[in-house]
């Protein structure tokens, strides 16, 4: 064989070859698009669900509630805040061990997410108003002993503030979002 053949052989190798490479760069760029969308949708360390994953589901919720007269869909915001000399990755971890905490301790039925750093939403569904306010004072003791538990294991005084509400079945999701995130 030629010298000449065997470089025409080579460059289309050549050329074959970065056309792959060309593929799998694209490729990757759809994955880390990909990646970067599952990270605004689902919070990396924990796995809880953030605010603009749910807002299909309460919007979902929101629907049903206005042909289902037995149940009532009631709100819960919960802004988390952490006193003492605490490094910040750790102040993530404890508010998503607080999460995580609460969302195994509420019924599956029931949707806990992340509104902002330091904030969790949580939508129930209720057949009567009591119910409500039993699950409220629930949050709120699991709330007192995780308290107790932050200060005694780690130094670390937790305060929390509770907003809640019903759900009206003329309320938009984003009225819902708002009023979850509004703390008096």
């Amino acid at each position: 064989m030629e010298y000449g053949t065997l470089i025409k052989q080579a460059f289309k190798l050549l050329q074959e070859s970065l056309r792959k490479l060309e593929e799998v760069e694209y490729a990757i760029k759809l994955l880390e698009e990909e990646i970067e969308e599952y990270r605004a949708l689902v919070d990396k360390e924990s796995y809880i669900p953030k605010e603009k994953f749910i807002k299909q589901r309460v919007r979902r919720l929101i629907e049903r509630m206005k042909y289902a007269v037995d149940e009532l869909l009631m709100g819960v915001g919960i802004k988390i805040s952490l006193v003492g000399n605490i490094p910040d990755s750790d102040r993530h971890s404890i508010v998503n061990y607080i999460a995580t905490y609460i969302d195994r301790h509420i019924r599956p039925s029931d949707t806990l997410f992340m509104l902002d750093d330091d904030k969790v939403g949580i939508i129930f569904t209720v057949k009567e108003r009591e119910h409500f306010e039993i699950i409220v004072r629930r949050l709120e003791s699991m709330l007192l002993n995780l308290k107790a538990q932050t200060y005694s294991s780690r130094n670390v005084l937790l305060n929390y503030k509770i907003t809640h509400f019903e759900i009206e079945p003329t309320m938009n999701v984003e009225g819902v979002f708002s009023k979850l995130k509004t703390f008096e």
